[in-house]
């Protein structure tokens, strides 16, 4: 009798479909579990006899189906707890090259401080340009633990790096008496000064003095056929720059205060920056002619005027910090034109000349001497950015995310993980938030998508059939006993 085997096919596939439910049940609580739904399908037997009808012949189970809808989230008080907000699967791979894919994002650094999953599998991610912010370079582990930042040294003006400076100079102050002598500074040739630490490449810290020194004005000179003055013949509202360093930073006495670079600042009547430009030092002597065609007086070297360099719009200066001269760029503010009505430029976000005292409003310069990691920040995007002791702060890695086209075609593999199969489709990698995957949380994990209300009432259909098709193989064991009762 076919009832025998029917009712025996019923308990074999109700018995794992409950296995299928009781697995549900029990992963609960398993961060990013997917539960699995049992389909069922029948199977056919011969034909009825005096018919050309077919009888069933039992049930079996034609395939476990994966849920992978979105779990709730659960926050946590681990930075590398992350959880995915939409579609997408961590990247991970073993030391043998073999790359799964979880939706658990319960990760921890191990020994040699790479982030690894539970069971010691590399999270994949991509290196990060720190210039460009962009992700580069094939998937690889991400080693965070150890990593330093290396030493960034003070800019040399372009893109906006170097020194700079926002202050106010007094226009009501007198000329120094005492002649400005570059290789012995003393206090008495300058106005002004204030002082900022730069870096250099190796990560070392320097101090620089900037001093400002007020030029004598000047009237400028007649000329004979017109009676007009001669334009840039006087001296009227300008100023000199100076940097400042103690005289063993450049091999001379220690005693010494050295002024390396120096150059001209330039303001209009009203106090607006109009020039800033470098300057150079030439030796003082009865040979020597300045710019102007003036014979240079003897005594110590004098700084004449000299263009920016071609590749910044910033005054530099030079400074012999290790075997590599340093080109420091400073920026006193981008001046302005005033005869011209299409310059937009104010000249006051920099330096100004006004009648109050003198005094620094900002003094700000890049670099940073070498750091340790402190911690770590993970942004929706899965960019894992790393504070360093040093003050900087910089990304570091990116996660890397991959999708399929059927994600129920994965082959399940146990401890919270995935591998490609055939029926899944090619693994599509990317980032979060690029469009097709969702975004990363972190200090969250996604909790399972256990519907328990629903497995409960699964339990007990399952359980009701197993039991019903007991019951079956019982009736046919009863119609089997009569019809042998009937030999007796």
């Amino acid at each position: 009798m076919f009832a025998l085997n029917t009712g025996a096919s019923g308990l074999n596939a109700f018995g794992e479909a409950m296995s299928v439910v009781g697995s549900n049940i029990a992963n609960i609580n398993t961060p990013g579990y997917k539960s699995t739904r049992a389909n069922f399908q029948d199977m056919l037997a011969t034909a009825v006899r005096g018919t050309r009808q077919k009888i069933g012949k039992g049930v079996n189970i034609v395939s476990a189906q994966g849920d992978f809808s979105q779990g709730s989230l659960e926050s946590t008080n681990q930075i590398t707890d992350l959880a995915l907000e939409g579609p997408g699967f961590f990247t991970l791979r073993d030391q043998f090259g073999q790359t799964t894919y979880t939706r658990a994002g319960n990760f921890t650094f191990n020994a040699d401080g790479f982030l690894v999953s539970p069971n010691g599998k590399f999270l994949m991610t991509r290196e990060i340009n720190p210039v460009t912010g962009e992700p580069f370079g094939f998937p690889r582990a991400a080693k965070v633990i150890g990593v330093n930042d290396p030493p960034q040294a003070t800019g040399d003006g372009t893109n906006d790096t170097g020194i700079r400076v926002q202050a106010n100079l007094d226009a009501e102050v007198e000329t120094p008496e005492l002649p400005f002598d570059p290789t012995n500074v003393q206090a008495e040739m300058f106005n002004f000064q204030t002082a900022i630490t730069v870096i250099d490449e190796r990560g070392g810290e320097h101090v620089l003095n900037i001093v400002f020194r007020k030029l004598r004005e000047v009237p400028p000179q007649i000329d004979a056929a017109t009676g007009a003055p001669i334009p840039g013949t006087g001296t009227r509202n300008q100023w000199q720059w100076y940097v400042v360093v103690p005289g063993e930073e450049v091999g001379a006495p220690p005693e010494n205060l050295i002024a390396v670079g120096g150059g001209f600042l330039k303001f209009a009547e009203n106090g607006r920056l109009l020039e800033a430009t470098n300057g150079t030092f030439v030796p003082a002597g009865p040979a020597q002619v300045g710019p102007e065609g003036q014979i240079i007086p003897p005594g110590p070297p004098v700084l004449i005027e000299q263009p920016l360099a071609i590749n910044t719009t910033v005054p530099q200066v030079t400074l012999p910090f290790t075997l590599n001269p340093q080109v420091i760029g400073i920026s006193f503010g981008q001046g302005s034109n005033p005869l011209d009505p299409a310059d937009r430029r104010t000249g006051l976000e920099g330096v100004t000349q006004f009648a109050s005292e003198s005094k620094v409003l900002n003094l700000e310069g890049d670099g940073n001497k070498s750091g340790s990691l402190e911690s770590i920040d993970i942004s929706a995007e899965g960019v894992i950015t790393g504070n360093f002791d040093n003050g900087s702060v910089r990304p570091l890695f990116r996660v890397f995310l991959t999708r399929f086209v059927n994600d129920n075609g994965l082959l399940r593999l146990g401890d919270n993980e995935f591998r490609e199969a055939l029926t899944s489709g090619k693994p599509i990698g990317g980032h979060a938030k690029d469009g097709i995957f969702g975004g990363v949380r972190a200090r969250n994990l996604e909790k399972s998508n256990v519907d328990l209300a629903t497995e409960f009432v699964r339990m007990i259909e399952t359980q009701r059939a197993f039991q019903a098709n007991a019951k079956g193989i019982t009736a046919s064991d009863e119609m089997l006993a009569d019809l042998v009762a009937m030999k007796r």
